[in-house]
């Protein structure tokens, strides 16, 4: 599909969620709302959200173990350069910036580093539908959003299962894999051979006990920080709700929201998730976009300053992020 077309269908997305979001909303309930809140919470939320970039850095180290021992200074900088991408440049732009800037730096196969960032993603996402599950246990739910649950966490199984079996059973996978790739387009065979050499490479994690622990570890840590950034953002407004119960509501709800395909910076996804979230705990609307609202721009600052200081202690531009935003990945087996 044409990039200026993706670019436009994920801007009517965020558009439509928006429009969700905005419904039922008095903005002067919204304004009068955003004006008691206690500023001096938000710069523990700055502080917090800088803090998960740290440990998403951290724990991409130990994805890399199989490829390659990674130092820290560029897995930190190529991680805040990639969050900054994902905010400001469109179509998730970070997800191919920073692999690709890490190959760069560190030498390293691209198609292995793609390999971690997918594998990351699948970490994340099995806790992402955990804590959606522990929600519609926390909190009177519907029986459809209850099903909802069963049926993400009943896909979370199902990809645990693929992920062990794809690793367990690599030479058939490998086998049926070149009998698929004979029948694609030269260009697309050797790029997406590469790329799945690359994360059976990055599933060898699976057969180290402790390493595989390791990545437990730090992908619960990362989202126990997540969850007190958003804690934080509802003490900063105190609503009269269960801080912690309303934080992992709110994780795991906007989570998912965050998910779907949208404009830079997750526009409307994200004021959409809050709104769900803490529609469930009998929040005003109008309370609860300015909830989103300030949450958003906080993090969205944090995360701006962490990535415009990596970019020039890394030496790149603005203008070379969003060239390697728009190249076409060439995977590069060696």
């Amino acid at each position: 599909m044409n990039r200026q077309l993706r670019i436009l269908l994920t801007v009517l997305v965020s558009i439509a969620l928006l429009a969700f979001a905005l419904r039922g909303v008095e903005w002067s309930r919204a304004y009068s709302t955003t004006l008691r809140i206690e500023a001096g919470w938000l710069i523990a939320v700055m502080v917090a959200t800088v803090w998960t970039l740290y440990i998403r850095a951290q724990r991409w180290r130990v994805l890399l173990r199989p490829l390659a021992q990674v130092s820290q200074a560029p897995l930190v900088h190529t991680t805040n350069i990639g969050f900054l991408a994902n905010m400001v440049l469109p179509l998730r732009a970070g997800e191919i910036v920073r692999p690709v800037l890490l190959a760069q730096r560190a030498r390293l196969p691209l198609g292995g580093v793609l390999a971690t960032i997918v594998l990351e993603r699948v970490f994340d996402l099995l806790t992402v539908i955990f804590l959606f599950g522990l929600a519609t246990v926390l909190v009177p739910v519907s029986e459809q959003v209850r099903s909802l649950g069963y049926v993400l966490m009943a896909m979370g199984l199902g990809l645990s299962v693929t992920v062990a079996v794809t690793r367990w059973q690599e030479k058939r996978v490998l086998q049926l894999w070149e009998r698929v790739a004979v029948r694609l387009p030269r260009f697309a065979s050797e790029l997406l051979d590469h790329f799945l050499r690359g994360f059976l490479k990055a599933l060898e994690v699976v057969d180290r006990p402790r390493t595989f622990l390791e990545i437990v570890v730090w992908t619960g840590y990362l989202w126990c920080v997540i969850a007190a950034v958003n804690t934080l953002g509802l003490i900063a407004f105190a609503f009269a709700v269960p801080l912690l119960r309303c934080g992992l509501v709110v994780t795991a709800i906007v989570a998912l929201a965050v998910s779907v395909p949208s404009a830079p910076g997750y526009v409307g996804s994200f004021q959409l998730g809050c709104k769900l979230a803490l529609d469930l705990f009998h929040v005003d609307a109008s309370e609860a976009l300015a909830f989103s609202l300030v949450l958003h721009v906080t993090q969205f600052v944090a995360i701006l300053a962490a990535g415009l200081y990596s970019l020039m202690r890394e030496g790149v531009s603005l203008r070379q992020l969003e060239e390697v935003s728009k190249s076409d990945v060439s995977v590069s087996a060696g």
